[in-house]
């Protein structure tokens, strides 16, 4: 994407404020469960070294929340345009052809994240069915699932927009 196409999307319609505010909670939610695993990590390896006593399972725990706070970082991102983008091949390209192939990088991750979202709630209702559990924790590993759906759908739904977005900037 180009330089002047950088705007954030957001707030020219209410629908996209809506996004911009949900994507933006989502991240601040994966924010707060990336800060308190780095805490625990902190505590679970100071533990470990004064007392030889770390967290027991803290592993499990944070690579479950890790997942979660990436999924749910994900709908901000694309909504602050934050993705890495090479415009390598399109910096000389007229400005309605680089808004094109923004308009089918976002289609893509529409259907992208629409297709994760749906193929993450089949696999999430058969690790509940079979109750799928961590190894030492035994916590069940469906639980991340519904973040990443939710996560996944909002993203979904963000791209689509900008996509929608993009192609009404392109005609103006």
């Amino acid at each position: 994407m180009s330089d002047t196409s950088q705007e954030v999307v957001a707030y020219e319609y209410p629908v996209g404020r809506a996004l911009h505010f949900s994507s933006r909670m989502a991240a601040i939610l994966g924010g707060f469960i990336m800060t308190g695993l780095t805490i625990m990590v902190v505590i679970s390896v100071l533990g470990r070294w004064l007392i030889s006593s770390p967290i027991y399972g803290d592993f499990e725990m944070v690579e479950m929340g890790t997942a979660i706070s990436v999924m749910l970082f994900l709908p901000y991102c694309h909504m602050n345009r934050g993705n890495v983008i090479v415009d390598l091949f399109l910096s000389w390209a007229p400005k309605r052809a680089q808004i094109f192939f923004d308009i089918v990088g976002s289609l893509a991750l529409a259907v992208i994240a629409g297709m994760l979202s749906w193929r993450m709630v089949l696999g999430g209702l058969e690790m509940a069915t079979y109750n799928e559990t961590t190894y030492i924790l035994a916590l069940p590993l469906w639980w991340a699932f519904p973040f990443a759906v939710a996560s996944m759908g909002l993203l979904c739904v963000c791209a689509a927009y900008t996509a929608v977005h993009d192609g009404l900037r392109m005609f103006r």
